[in-house]
């Protein structure tokens, strides 16, 4: 089926409905996600080993001067792209979701609940430098269960948000990796 586009708001009173084989995209190895193949659906892994998904680069980018009327199908302006990733299963690799470059960073924060002790929950916000998350199967996620969502909110900014289980004396998932 072709892509659809729509020009202006779209109001439905009674919601929108998201379904089918087409709603999740398995993704049990690296790769670099596409605002066409894995924004707005659910990207599940359910491999032990190690996975990085690259987020694209961002774009905030108006449309030419010669588009028009409604916005330019062909503009690459990705602001508002939602990525979701869900994990089903403990980690015994690194599950990395990187930057595309040294530009761009996260700004959010990170619960991740103590699942060997006393259930505690601990909550971490990204720094100034943030550009990757790191669930590791333990210290900082990745246990049974996680759930990251990034969302292009700028030109050098993905909001995300992360929500896990994890062991020991758990830490901060954040880092400033990308060069």
């Amino acid at each position: 089926m072709a892509t659809s586009t729509f020009s202006g708001p779209i109001v439905s009173k009674n919601g929108f409905i998201n379904t089918g084989p087409g709603n999740v995209v398995d993704a049990d190895a690296s790769i670099a996600l596409t605002v066409a193949s894995h924004s707005g659906k659910i990207i599940h892994n359910d491999a032990a080993g190690a996975v990085t998904y690259t987020l694209p680069a961002l774009n905030a980018t108006a449309d030419g001067a010669s588009s028009g009327p409604g916005s330019d199908l062909d503009s690459l302006n990705n602001i508002g792209a939602t990525f979701t990733i869900v994990d089903s299963i403990t980690k015994t690799g690194d599950l990395v979701v990187q930057v595309a470059n040294a530009n761009d960073i996260m700004n959010g924060s990170a619960i991740i609940v103590d699942s060997d002790t006393d259930d505690n929950t601990e909550g971490f916000v990204t720094t100034a430098t943030s550009d990757t998350i790191t669930l590791n199967g333990s210290t900082t996620g990745g246990v049974l269960h996680a759930t990251i969502t990034c969302t292009a909110i700028s030109s050098t900014k993905w909001s995300v948000s992360v929500t896990t289980g994890g062991t020991g004396n758990l830490a901060t998932p954040f880092s400033a990796a990308v060069s």
